[in-house]
């Protein structure tokens, strides 16, 4: 169980969920990798890079109190496909029709992560050893285990997690991915503490590039520092230093892929944080200082807030932006991230008819205890071992915009696929995102504004509105000016 009055140490790398006014008990946590269930996993597994989120419920507060505002269970809405587990995948609402083996087909879908486990029933077929990289440093340290090299393994979940979301079969099993028929390109750039440090990430994305990737997933914020600022006011000379360095050759990266036509999608992230505004930082683990760090509005986090990419904040299953997501002029469109699933006492798991059911890694789950026929011990995963324990498919929940980002990306490549050409995609994206304009201020926990800049509501807390994808979009129908020559977004 998650104790949220315990002292909570800055281990944060890639999205952390930073505590909210009235939420008491958030878990700080990595935005993409989810917090565990049980303490025996809790120890199995170290802090994850981006996770899930998973808190308790403040006093008098469970799951009703928390999505008063939800629709009926998952069960309630049309299944997007004939997989047994469709019924609950709430968040695949955002497609009219069903999906198809074929949408996304020929496709490239490079997922920037932990690595992904290709050995999961619902992925092996979409996995593409041939082009998947490690960009990890081989090198080994004393008294520490060499980092796993290998892209095809996924010690943390994280990447496994991302993939199913995208491609798992139409096959009669388990969940459906949103863009099934795309292929999987593992770039392993996470540690083995789940961080994601510059030179890995921009090796990583520069591959990308030169393999032609069609689209790519960045569901992180690149460490040690949740905000590179140029001048923040407790920072040493050398730090300063350190951000500047590490900040170019991330923005070099990212240009040399958005100029190779890369449609890079990027997290937001689940600090609570205004990306705009913010001034504490208590995220950056390169920071030397004590308590939260002072920051600025010069200060940046990557890559949800560079130019090139389009970044996407998380809804709950009522669409309303969950109280974790990043806000900001960054953001470009909101998807379903999912409300976080709390624990009681016992490690019994509430709220999971609002979290993201995905794809979870055999051999992780597998470490957490399974029965005779491979079935998992543990009360927040589910077990598909109609074929006997040797080929068990298992899946888990999870939240957080780390888990719309892929949602989003699944979306460019079924457009992709449909004939819609690359430099059009992101701007056709937004342009058919279901508009969302700004709660009453009495009900904004960070401030949102609207900006002048395009026909209709586009928000800090939405951007161009909730992700939506028709049966036949519109091609060829307004300019789709979200874009510029390299497919990307316009400067932010």
């Amino acid at each position: 169980m998650v104790n949220p009055n315990r002292p909570r140490a800055r281990t944060r790398h890639a999205c952390v969920v930073r505590d909210v006014p009235g939420r008491e008990a958030a878990a700080r946590r990595p935005a993409w990798l989810p917090v565990r269930s049980l303490a025996a996993v809790l120890t199995l597994l170290a802090v994850w890079t981006a996770p899930a989120l998973a808190l308790q419920p403040p006093p008098g507060q469970g799951p009703a109190q928390q999505h008063a505002e939800s629709p009926s269970s998952p069960g309630s809405l049309d299944p997007p496909g004939e997989d047994p587990l469709a019924a609950q995948q709430w968040y695949l609402d955002w497609r009219e029709g069903t999906v198809s083996q074929e949408d996304g087909q020929g496709v490239s879908v490079g997922v920037m992560d932990s690595g992904v486990d290709a050995t999961h029933p619902e992925i092996a077929s979409s996995y593409d050893a041939e082009r998947s990289r490690s960009f990890l440093p081989s090198d080994c340290t004393p008294g520490s285990e060499c980092p796993d090299l290998d892209p095809a393994h996924d010690p943390y979940g994280h990447g496994t997690e991302i993939a199913g979301l995208i491609t798992a079969d139409v096959d009669g099993h388990g969940i459906v991915g949103a863009a099934p028929g795309a292929s999987i390109v593992s770039l392993k750039a996470g540690d083995a503490t789940g961080r994601f440090y510059a030179e890995a990430v921009a090796q990583a994305l520069r591959y990308a590039a030169d393999t032609g990737l069609d689209v790519l997933v960045l569901s992180f914020t690149t460490d040690p520092w949740f905000r590179y600022c140029p001048d923040a006011p407790g920072d040493t000379d050398q730090e300063r230093q350190e951000q500047a360095q590490d900040l170019a050759t991330i923005t070099s990266a990212l240009e040399y892929a958005a100029h190779h036509g890369v449609i890079m999608v990027a997290a937001a992230g689940n600090e609570s944080f205004d990306l705009d505004q913010g001034t504490a930082d208590s995220s950056s683990i390169g920071w030397s200082g004590q308590g939260e760090r002072p920051v600025t509005d010069q200060c940046v986090t990557m890559p949800a807030q560079s130019e090139h990419v389009l970044t996407v904040g998380a809804l709950d299953p009522a669409g309303a932006r969950t109280f974790y997501s990043n806000v900001g002029s960054a953001v470009d469109i909101a998807a379903p991230g999912g409300a976080p699933v709390w624990y009681d006492d016992t490690d019994t798991p509430h709220g999971l008819e609002s979290a993201i059911l995905t794809t979870a890694p055999t051999d992780v789950v597998r470490s957490g205890g399974t029965d005779e026929e491979g079935v998992s011990l543990l009360p927040d995963v589910v077990s598909d071992c109609g074929e006997g324990g040797q080929r068990c498919r298992y899946y888990w929940y999870r939240s957080g915009t780390s888990f719309a980002t892929p949602l989003a990306a699944a979306a460019v490549a079924v457009l992709l696929s449909q004939g819609v050409p690359a430099p059009q995609a992101p701007g056709l994206l937004l342009d058919l995102a279901a508009p969302a304009a700004c709660p009453a201020p009495a009900d904004q926990d960070l401030p949102c504004r609207e900006s002048p800049d395009h026909p209709g509501p586009t928000t800090t807390w939405y951007g161009r509105g909730r992700l939506r994808l028709p049966t036949v979009p519109p091609v060829g129908t307004g300019d789709h000016d979200e874009a510029d020559q390299t497919g990307q977004p316009r400067q932010h």
